[in-house]
């Protein structure tokens, strides 16, 4: 298990299962989107995720629209950005082909993740990408990872949804 998700299983956080998901994800060039409200630990995890995959692909951090046109890496890491519209931001990331992404929805960066996947899809028809949607909620006053949701779609750009059982 990598030491950065061991952590977080050790603060109970998350269970062991699903840290080895998430790993298989990040080693399966998967997107991922951290979903919740501050509070909840998104952003350790989101750090974490986007360490990972800095360790083991080329990446860069998004800073704008701009760092969307560089091909020549495999994961883009996309923090919660003020300033910018976010949801474009997103979308267009989810467009580009064979490149991957880290990223965050909350509060200040809401966006519906489902709405943008059938309007890259009416743009592109790509289905290649595996989406993992991490939905982070406070138990018991204690921030944890309570589900974990991976999203395709099909041939004809409908979503399937299956969440993960572990």
């Amino acid at each position: 298990m990598n030491p950065m998700l061991k952590k977080l299983v050790d603060q109970d956080f998350m269970t062991e299962s699903q840290s080895k998901y998430l790993e298989d994800a990040i080693d399966g060039k998967e997107s991922i989107i951290v979903s919740g409200h501050k509070g909840w630990g998104i952003l350790p995890l989101m750090a974490t995720l986007m360490a990972i995959a800095k360790a083991k692909y080329r990446t860069l951090q998004v800073k704008g629209f701009d760092d969307l046109k560089n091909e020549d890496i495999d994961y883009f890491l996309i923090p919660g950005i003020s300033n910018i519209d976010f949801e474009k931001l997103i979308k267009e990331a989810m467009a580009v082909g064979n490149i991957s992404f880290i990223s965050i929805k909350d509060p200040d960066h809401p966006y519906s993740i489902f709405k943008l996947l059938r309007e890259v899809f009416k743009e592109n028809e790509d289905t290649s990408k595996v989406y993992q949607i991490l939905e982070c909620a406070k138990i018991d006053d204690e921030p944890k990872l309570v589900k974990i949701t991976q999203v395709t779609l099909n041939e004809k750009g409908r979503l399937i949804k299956k969440d993960f059982e572990g």
